[in-house]
């Protein structure tokens, strides 16, 4: 059936043409002709309202004369000046197309106007008299049409409009008007219309006032008179006529007809019947050729659209592949708001089946939304409103939502709404991409830093808020006038134009430092950043900088290199060992000291681990502090090194590295050898704690001594059941050595005593010169409380036996006290006070004995 639809198409055409065509020849005349009766109804009653709007004025202009009459003296009329004026205004105001005048009883004319004063006879008839004279004094008469030169061609014809005065002015009783038909005529000719038209002005009684186009002979003749009844054709006020045209032309006519109002006059305007035929014949010979051309044309059009119909098929299927094709989601929606049709990019945007075409995108608008945007959706396709929308919507089993672009237009057959057409379009990119471009936009005008663009002539089109800050500009200055010569001077110029534009055109972007001149201030140095754009064809379109203010970086970074230059010389001059590892425990950084040490160069232990630093046993003592640092605590302690004999001391700290965020970034060593220190250190203790003639402890070091060894017995590792012991000793009889023999013996004497107590007491035994000839023991370790009276028999009978100093042979004694303490809740003073308590009993009792006691158990010998 489809493949017949071009020949039923083409053969429905034909008929369509024939039955148009018959119309034409049949119908189209009547119309034709209808519709030029009633242009000619129209035309006629316009001509007869401006026509009588003219008799009007006539009748106006004889009551005004008349009104004159009868309020003015009878005798004055012919030379009143008033009268004249008045009737030149009457002219005037009708625009010279009547003029006014009086007429006497005898025929003759008064013209009323100035310049019309000779007198003329016999313009009025006898008729028009006996007419007249039978009317009442207000009465009209409209004469017949007359020419005030007879006989002369270029005389013009007038229509006379009399009446009788109500008041006889002497012998001058009627007033005339005379309108020029010629004027007349160029007026009424504006209504003339159709083919051959002709314009016919009858009197009541069928007198020819006027005709246009004029024929000879016709002025004046009454047509009624020669064709009787045919005033019964035109008793109506208005209406349609014909005539053969035997009485006028002789052209067979239709027309129409209307009546001036009360003044009975009728106005004919008609056509010429061959006109209408010759102006529609044309039409209907045409019509009837391009008929008979379009069959013949058509009768081959069928096999040409036969061929066509096959290119269509594959066109639209052409059509469809490309629809489908297209990254555009393309559909149609009816009134309702139904999908009725889309291609599969549509489908595939939205995944959805087929089937679910019609309302399916609303199942992936969120729920709570879903309704209105529904009935809003309604709305928009039933009454034509555009769509011009972004929606986000999730496709099924998706973890993202994407940005739908929605662009619908109208869809109007025969002038009807019928839906809407539209595309949809997925935007995620370019929605991320404008939102890339507007943060990008928003980083330019809130970043320090200063941005600006320039075409490739240098003119400036944009400068960001801190460059204008810069500048003093206003954020809405005009930028018109503005070069990037003015941030330059002539070398920095020089060296933008030949080298940094240069390098940009070819990589497309330059970075390095340039300087460059704001304002009337020093020049600044920048990291730049300079962006060359290019169009379609390959031309710089835009140059785009970022140029970021480093004053303060370089100084900063000269102060910073000026305090790494003097960090690195007092670290390479200090006698401490510098050493800095990484992360991983790799070697960063060592000074001058650490390399004499150890006998490296930094050049070749850079990046090697630490370890291979040092021997395995001092990696070992120093990996805890390593690990300690790397945690984030600081080590410190002491380390030794070396066999006992040359065992070396390092005051040694640790430290983690932070960087200025508090990052850790490895760790700091430090060591200074304090071997001589701690041995001068202990010199000094000793010599503090010795006493320089016997070499014995002094006060201060027996009391050390004593406090350390009561702080061992109170240790909770102490073992149970010891003892311990102070002994106080003061020589008898030294004082008359010294007086008799002198000092030196006696300090002979004092170094003799000491010696003999260091070798009769144990090494671990306190022993003290504490002034004078008093000295101290403290015994620690004893097993019972009576050992200490054991060894002060000892002592006693070491002391007693005489001393060789010299050639002297001498004997002294010694008187010993002391004090016991079994447990560790006794203090050195209390110990002291008991001992030498104990020592003035055995001074008491005679000398060269002792006297003790444990603090709970009194002793004596």
């Amino acid at each position: 059936m489809l493949l017949l639809a071009p020949s039923l198409a083409l053969g429905l055409v034909m008929l369509a043409l024939w039955l148009f065509a018959g119309w034409v020849v049949v119908e189209r005349p009547k119309k034709l002709r209808e519709q030029q009766l009633h242009e000619l109804s129209a035309a006629v009653r316009a001509a007869a309202i401006q026509t009588e709007a003219v008799l009007r004025q006539a009748e106006t202009a004889l009551r005004v004369v008349d009104l004159w009459a009868l309020n003015h003296e009878v005798g004055r009329a012919r030379d009143d000046a008033h009268l004249a004026q008045l009737a030149g205004s009457l002219s005037g105001s009708s625009s010279r197309l009547m003029d006014v005048m009086l007429v006497a009883r005898s025929g003759r004319v008064h013209w009323l106007q100035a310049g019309h004063e000779n007198a003329r006879k016999g313009l009025i008839s006898d008729a028009v008299y006996a007419d007249l004279a039978g009317r009442a004094p207000e009465g009209l008469t409209l004469g017949e049409p007359l020419q005030l030169e007879p006989g002369n061609d270029d005389s013009r014809w007038q229509l006379p409009m009399l009446m009788r005065l109500s008041r006889p002015l002497g012998d001058l009783d009627t007033v005339l008007v005379l309108i020029d038909l010629s004027r007349l005529r160029d007026l009424q000719s504006l209504f003339l219309t159709g083919p051959d038209p002709a314009l016919l002005m009858l009197r009541a009684d069928g007198t020819v006032l006027l005709r246009e186009p004029a024929l000879p002979g016709l002025m004046g003749r009454n047509l009624f008179e020669r064709l009787p009844g045919r005033d019964r054709d035109f008793a109506a006020p208005e209406g349609r006529f014909s005539t053969d045209g035997s009485s006028t032309d002789g052209r067979i006519r239709v027309g129409a007809y209307a009546t001036l109002g009360d003044f009975g006059v009728k106005l004919l305007l008609s056509n010429s019947e061959t006109g209408l035929q010759t102006a529609y014949s044309w039409q209907r010979n045409l019509v009837l050729g391009a008929t008979i051309v379009l069959t013949l044309l058509l009768g081959g059009l069928a096999g040409w659209l036969s061929r066509l119909q096959r290119t269509a098929r594959l066109r639209a299927a052409e059509l469809r592949a490309t629809s489908n094709a297209m990254p555009l989601g393309l559909f149609r929606c009816d009134r309702s708001g139904r999908t009725v049709y889309a291609n599969d990019t549509y489908l595939r945007l939205h995944g959805l089946a087929r089937e679910d075409l019609e309302w399916g995108w609303a199942s992936l608008v969120p729920p709570d939304e879903r309704d209105m945007l529904i009935l809003r959706w309604k709305h928009q396709m039933s009454s034509g409103e555009p769509v011009d929308m972004v929606r986000r919507i999730r496709l099924p089993g998706a973890t993202h939502s994407r940005l739908m672009a929605i662009h619908t237009a109208p869809l109007i057959v025969g002038g009807r709404i019928t839906g809407q057409v539209g595309a949809v379009e997925d935007v995620t990119e370019r929605g991320e991409q404008a939102l890339a471009h507007q943060t990008l936009a928003a980083i330019f005008d809130m970043t320090p830093d200063l941005v600006l663009q320039t075409n490739e002539r240098g003119d400036i089109s944009y400068l960001n808020p801190a460059v204008r800050a810069r500048l003093g500009l206003a954020p809405d200055a005009a930028l018109a006038g503005r070069h990037i010569r003015q941030f330059f001077d002539a070398a920095q110029l020089a060296h933008y134009e030949q080298q940094v534009l240069p390098a940009a055109r070819q990589a497309g972007q330059w970075q390095g430092r340039t300087a460059l001149t704001l304002g009337v201030g020093p020049e600044v140095p920048v990291e730049a950043t300079v962006l060359v754009h290019l169009d379609l064809r390959g031309r710089v379109e835009t140059v785009s900088m970022i140029l970021r203010d480093i004053s303060d970086t370089l100084r900063a970074q000269r102060e910073r290199e000026r305090g790494e230059a003097m960090l690195l010389a007092v670290a390479q001059t200090a006698r401490a060992q510098f050493l800095v590892g990484d992360t991983e425990g790799r070697l960063l950084f060592c000074n001058a000291s650490f390399e004499r040490e150890h006998g490296v160069l930094l050049a070749d232990w850079v990046g090697r681990p630490l370890a291979e630093l040092f021997t395995p046993q001092d990696y070992a003592l120093r990996r805890a502090a390593f690990e300690q640092a790397l945690g984030g605590e600081i080590w410190r302690g002491e380390l030794s090194s070396g066999e006992a004999r040359g065992q070396r001391v390092f005051e040694v700290q640790c430290a983690p590295l932070r960087v200025q965020s508090g990052q850790i970034e490895g760790l700091i060593l430090i060591e200074l050898e304090i071997t001589e220190a701690r041995r001068e250190a202990a010199r000094l203790r000793q010599a503090s704690q010795t006493d320089t003639l016997t070499q014995l402890l002094n006060r201060a070091g027996f009391d050390a001594g004593a406090a350390r060894l009561l702080q061992d017995l109170r240790a909770p590792d102490a073992l149970p059941g010891r003892h311990l012991a102070l002994l106080y000793l003061d020589l008898d009889r030294f004082k008359p050595v010294n007086d008799t023999h002198g000092h030196p013996t006696g300090d002979a004497l004092l170094k003799a005593v000491a010696l003999r107590l260091r070798h009769t007491l144990r090494p671990d035994d306190l022993v003290a010169r504490l002034g004078g000839d008093e000295f101290a023991v403290m015994l620690s370790g004893l097993n019972h409380p009576d050992d200490a009276g054991r060894i002060a028999d000892k002592l006693l009978q070491v002391v007693q036996m005489p001393f060789h100093i010299g050639t002297l042979k001498l004997e002294i004694g010694v008187s010993i006290g002391y004090s016991v303490v079994s447990d560790g809740g006794a203090e050195l003073p209390e110990l002291v006070a008991a001992a030498d308590a104990h020592l003035y009993d055995a001074k008491r009792a005679g000398r060269g004995c002792w006297r003790g006691s444990s603090l709970h158990h009194p002793q004596e010998s």
